[in-house]
């Protein structure tokens, strides 16, 4: 009378180990890119609706509101902030005078929400902002931006723009062909 087995054999098993292996190995680097690409498209889009907000912001509250960026870079150890009436620091605790806080509550984003990405803002000064600190600015008549510019979000080869025009109209451009995003022109 024959058996029947039921189960692999210590040979089947290594192959089966090998293949899940060498596609494991195939898989990996586009799903680094993957998470790449995710980080950059949530920092962009990140940057965008804060700046949106600050323009609602200041057409709600009748008063200038200002987002201030901590460094040019480009740096991947950035931060920014909102703040109603002037300008603000976003690498100071809230209890600071110049903290970045809309009503008491904390506006902040920091880089190390976005590991990798790095932040480079071009324009976003006016006259007397310090250089050390960037911003922008929207006035509260008609929302249109006293202070405007371009922030420049790279991982790896991959790149998105947030642009802020004279009209205060914020989007999002890639010059790098990145999916889901217009070409900036």
């Amino acid at each position: 009378m024959l058996r029947k087995s039921f189960g692999f054999t210590l040979m089947e098993l290594m192959v089966a180990v090998a293949i899940i292996g060498i596609l494991a190995a195939l898989a990996a680097p586009s799903f680094n890119k993957m998470l790449d690409r995710n980080r950059l498209k949530g920092a962009a889009e990140g940057l965008f609706n804060d700046l949106q907000l600050a323009r609602t912001e200041a057409i709600k509250r009748n008063q200038d509101v200002d987002v201030t960026f901590s460094a040019t870079g480009p740096t991947t150890t950035w931060a920014y902030g909102l703040r109603t009436g002037s300008t603000c620091d976003p690498s100071v605790a809230i209890s600071d005078v110049n903290a970045c806080q809309i009503d008491g509550v904390l506006k902040i984003t920091r880089s190390t929400d976005y590991p990798g990405v790095s932040l480079e803002t071009s324009a976003f000064a006016a006259a007397a902002t310090p250089v050390a600190l960037r911003r922008a600015e929207f006035e509260p008549r008609q929302g249109t931006a006293d202070v405007y510019g371009t922030a420049v979000l790279t991982i790896r080869n991959d790149e998105l723009r947030v642009i802020v025009n004279i009209l205060g109209r914020v989007r999002i451009c890639t010059t790098t062909g990145m999916p889901g995003y217009q070409s900036c022109t």
